[in-house]
């Protein structure tokens, strides 16, 4: 057994490897492709444009290693299928089952490695991308500030709103500001209100002066708090359109890179949090739910795909490989209608499906397939 889980790892490592890079590759393709009209009508400087893409490319990596676990689980079963060897494996009364149990292990150890990815280096990186964006609306040569901006932030913690904006050579000039922060942001036990006359935009950081700050405690809002700070500053993401009409990125997938920038334990707190205060926001248990059963994808994966390339592998060619890849872009788009439906209604109200059955429920499907198409092929 330790044989064959050592020949199935060595089979699957290069395919895995170059199926990452490829897919990563084009998805950063589309990348510059679909901004490239943007970047250039903008006169956007050639340095955003490569940290925007490198701080992006994490998040397409952690993405993407479904694909590129059913891309080397296909090819390795469909090499061995094509030259006989599972037959001689089945002949010496080695059963399905085990000879795919260790692409199973590999596909679980995977999906591990991608679940610590999306914890550790993803919420970074998808941080670093948002600050680049805020440095960037300060160094466009054709920045041209929108009056009456009102917009909520790229992590749907704030709503700001500015009567008016002047472009200055590395920051915004700010009139009639006013942000709304919801009670959702870590750390905080209050909402707030900040309404300035004058303020600052540089670099992703607002900064009010002489604020009226009012404050909400939820187990007495009747009863604000009310306090004039000399200066406040807060980091608050925004979108480049707040101050340039038609400055829009397009991301592959930019929601849920929005959604990837909390990890696990952060979005639990917001969630005790706001159950705490009687608050249910779908949204945000949908993103939790996902992030968990997003990362284990690659075992579905290592489920599903050996069985097709084991009953295409022997026709020759890549039809069982190509099969695969096929499966993964029904299970994404099955994700995705999963992700609608889990979504919550208008006003917050509850969703078609319950966060837990939409962010689970393909994944279940696919594997009790897969399983199927094992015990079938006995």
């Amino acid at each position: 057994m330790r044989i064959l889980a050592r020949y199935l790892l060595r089979e699957m490592t290069v395919p895995f490897l170059i199926g990452q890079a490829t897919i990563v590759l084009l998805l950063t393709g589309s990348v510059l492709y679909n901004n490239a009209q943007v970047f250039l009508q903008f006169q956007v400087p050639l340095a955003y444009i490569v940290r925007i893409t490198l701080f992006f490319i994490p998040f397409l990596v952690h993405m993407t290693m479904p694909v590129a676990m059913a891309v080397g689980a296909s090819l390795a079963v469909s090499r061995l299928s094509r030259d006989s060897e599972i037959t001689v494996l089945r002949s010496a009364g080695v059963s399905v089952m085990r000879i795919f149990t260790p692409i199973f292990l590999i596909g679980f150890v995977v999906s591990v490695v991608d679940f610590y990815f999306g914890e550790t280096v993803v919420p970074a990186s998808i941080i670093r991308y948002q600050e680049v964006v805020g440095e960037l609306i300060t160094h466009l040569k054709s920045l041209t500030p929108l009056a009456g901006q009102s917009f909520v932030s790229s992590d749907q913690n704030y709503v700001v709103g500015v009567g008016s904006m002047i472009a200055h050579k590395g920051y915004i000039e700010l009139h009639d500001v006013e942000i709304n922060a919801s009670a959702r942001l870590i750390g905080s036990t209050q909402p707030f209100v900040a309404i300035a006359s004058s303020g600052r935009y540089q670099n992703g950081v607002w900064t009010l002066y002489r604020p009226l700050i009012i404050s909400f405690d939820p187990e007495h809002p009747d009863r604000p708090l009310l306090s004039w700070p000399q200066t406040v500053r807060y980091t608050i993401p925004a979108d480049p359109q707040a101050f340039q009409n038609g400055m829009v990125l397009q991301m592959p997938m930019g929601q849920l890179a929005t959604s990837s920038m909390l990890t696990l334990h952060q979005l639990g707190q917001q969630i005790a949090a706001e159950r705490a205060r009687h608050i249910t926001d779908y949204r945000l248990i949908l993103d939790y739910y996902f992030k968990l059963s997003v990362p284990f994808s690659c075992l579905v994966m290592a489920l599903c795909c050996p069985p097709i390339a084991m009953r295409f592998g022997r026709s020759g060619g890549f039809g069982g490989t190509l099969l695969s890849i096929c499966l993964v872009f029904v299970y994404w788009n099955t994700l995705l209608l999963a992700r609608i439906l889990g979504s919550p209604g208008p006003q917050g109200s509850p969703p078609l499906l319950p966060p837990l059955v939409a962010a689970w429920s393909q994944n279940v499907l696919f594997s009790a397939w897969g399983l199927w198409m094992i015990v079938r092929s006995e």
